[in-house]
């Protein structure tokens, strides 16, 4: 063990190179008074030098780690955040689709367009790039009227507040003992009515379905993250652009069954139904300032996130 800890070990040549300058100034003129000669200035200059060197040295030295801990710690946070940023909504993914009724379950062949039963978009999801859907506010709303697509495709809620044109939308009956569901997208949007009215050429529902008083009606658009690589980093796109989520930032997702094993993309419809149960998501971020060597830091996060709206069959 030595002496000092070793963070001191860099004040050694301040406090030698101090202790001898004071012995030699101590020495020179302890018991008489008088100038410098020109030999001793020298020395005295050559000692001081020694000592402000180290002096430089160190606070270099200090400046540097200290900066390079901030860069780490802020990187470090920063994939962090993304990481699970990205795992609350992949956690709660499926979240207003109603694809556990027994009429509209995951790629229903009845259906005249079985994707949208999908919580997450099967063909384009790989290790680098998901699409899902997902009520991202959590707002329900209600049926204040008995709605039957096959006669008329306006709906009336309790509230239409934050439903606009272009909105996709899901309808269950299942509050009300029902196992039917509806995917259809706005066309238009009655205030003063508390109505939406749906495109009646691309809503899908089972044949024959009705929605009564007390339905529930939610909006769920599709969110993609993508990791494209570069400057842009990772992004997020809900429908009304993809925004970066942090310059050069990247991720990577494994799909795991329920013993985690890794199931390999593309999916398929009946893994989700029958395997999927988590994501791992791992994210990396290069710093946007270099270490004091000259080199950029790159931060690593990981975490598996369990899919809970897929956890309904066993």
């Amino acid at each position: 063990m030595p002496p000092y800890p070793l963070r001191w070990i860099f004040l050694l040549p301040l406090r030698v190179g101090s202790e001898v300058l004071l012995l030699y100034l101590v020495s020179r003129f302890g018991s008489k008074q008088e100038g410098f000669t020109l030999p001793e200035l020298l020395v005295t200059i050559s000692l001081s030098s020694v000592v402000m060197l180290a002096l430089i040295s160190q606070y270099s030295l200090s400046t540097g780690l200290s900066h390079d801990g901030r860069v780490r710690i802020a990187t470090t946070l920063q994939a962090q955040a993304i990481m699970q940023t990205m795992g609350a909504e992949i956690r709660s993914l499926g979240n207003g689709v109603p694809f556990d009724q027994s009429n509209f379950q995951i790629g229903d062949v009845s259906l005249s367009n079985p994707t949208v039963t999908e919580p997450i978009d099967v063909a384009t999801s790989t290790t680098t790039f998901i699409t899902f859907r997902l009520n991202e506010t959590g707002t329900v709303y209600l049926l204040t009227q008995d709605f039957d697509p096959s006669l008329t495709q306006t709906i009336f809620l309790t509230d239409v507040t934050g439903l606009d044109v272009n909105d996709p939308i899901y309808l269950s009956n299942s509050v009300v003992s029902g196992d039917e569901g509806l995917y259809g997208v706005i066309t238009a949007v009655d205030t003063g009515a508390s109505s939406v009215t749906i495109d009646a050429a691309t809503y899908v529902t089972s044949a024959g379905a009705t929605f009564d008083t007390g339905s529930i009606c939610e909006e769920v658009p599709s969110v993609t993250y993508a990791s494209p690589g570069g400057a842009a980093g990772i992004t997020r796109d809900s429908g009304f652009g993809a925004v970066s989520l942090g310059p050069d930032s990247a991720f990577v997702l494994e799909y795991l069954d329920e013993n985690g094993a890794v199931l390999t993309p593309p999916l398929l419809n009946t893994d989700l139904v029958n395997s999927l149960r988590k994501i791992r998501v791992t994210v990396s971020v290069n710093s946007s300032s270099v270490l004091a060597d000259g080199s950029t830091y790159t931060a690593s996060a990981s975490q598996v996130f369990a899919i809970r709206n897929l956890n309904y069959v066993f």
